[in-house]
């Protein structure tokens, strides 16, 4: 895609445990375009966060890095950690997950919000403009009641809570917003109200959005292209319509099947360890179609010539056999 604002080529992370070197994220490559959606989706550890983590550099110090990060053309992942501070919470954003865990219970909301620019060391402006940017962020959220600034987390709703958290990422207007799990922990209808609010600020804002999801329903909902990982590995991209309702990796279609509405059809086995990966492909384990070639090398990624990408060495014959 042309105008790309965001682009990972071959990003692999390890930690260190004991002097040994676990790899996590394997040779993870995609892109996205300026006001695009990307939504990245898969089962619970299968390496989604640490994706985000390591774009945003807030992985722990024992993390292992390669590949190549690049923002607006310009290489982040390297870095020096003073250099990237001026983009992170500024044109990088993050919208963390939990509100329960990420915001301070003894701050008020107001506070909270006009801190991620008051508390930046760069900070020259007026506090009382600040104050006037994070009442509009508010109101654009449906949160103007003036009473609710200055209250606490424990004084709100989950859905004004979570409000909090998105005003937090979307108050210095980023190019890039990061967002993790949004709707974690929280009920079906706030889900909806959340998706929409994310929709209604990536075009209010004119930005981009990285979306780190175990609900597909939810990136079906809002996302412009899904980015479908297992045990560490992007398997496959496509636009909504092509992960749900035409997937071609095997994982993708046992992940789809799941689905309440396709059926609850539960998918055999459990992601493997990190420290005990299969040989080949990630997924062979689990694959009723796997055969020699899958156990023997690595999968390499193919493009169908529509931008849909699959790694998978037997994606074109269950294509051609569906």
């Amino acid at each position: 895609m042309e105008n790309n604002l965001l682009e990972l080529d071959k990003l692999s992370v390890g930690f260190l445990v004991k002097k040994k070197k676990i790899n996590i994220i394997h040779d993870v490559s995609f892109k996205i375009a300026q006001h695009e959606i990307l939504a990245v989706i898969g089962e619970t550890g299968c390496g989604k966060s640490v994706t985000g983590s390591a774009i945003l550099h807030l992985l722990p110090d024992n993390a292992v890095v390669s590949g190549s990060v690049k923002y607006k053309g310009e290489e982040i992942l390297n870095m020096r950690e003073r250099e990237f501070r001026k983009l992170r919470g500024t044109e990088i954003a993050c919208i963390p997950q939990s509100p329960a865990t990420s915001l301070n219970p003894v701050m008020r909301a107001q506070t909270q919000v006009t801190e991620c620019i008051i508390k930046r060391k760069d900070f020259k402006g007026k506090k009382s403009e600040v104050k006037a940017q994070a009442h509009s962020i508010f109101e654009r959220l449906g949160i103007g009641e003036r009473e609710i600034y200055r209250r606490y987390p424990c004084e709100l709703s989950g859905g004004m809570c979570q409000r909090v958290l998105i005003s937090m990422g979307a108050i210095t207007h980023p190019s890039l917003l990061v967002v993790d799990e949004p709707t974690k922990a929280i009920d079906w209808m706030l889900r909806r109200e959340v998706a929409q609010l994310l929709r209604e600020l990536r075009d209010s804002m004119d930005c981009a959005m990285l979306m780190i999801t175990h609900d597909i329903d939810v990136a079906r909902s809002i996302a412009d292209r899904i980015a479908v990982m297992y045990a560490g590995e992007i398997v496959e991209i496509g636009s909504p319509e092509e992960i749900i309702e035409n997937p071609q990796h095997p994982y993708t279609k046992g992940l789809i099947a799941s689905l309440p509405s396709k059926g609850l059809n539960v998918m055999e086995g459990f992601m493997p360890s990190f420290e005990l990966l299969p040989s080949g492909c990630r997924f062979s384990d689990r694959c009723r179609y796997a055969f020699g070639q899958c156990t023997a090398s690595e999968p390499e990624t193919e493009n169908n010539g529509q931008g849909h990408l699959v790694k998978c060495c037997r994606w074109r014959e269950l294509e051609t056999n569906a």
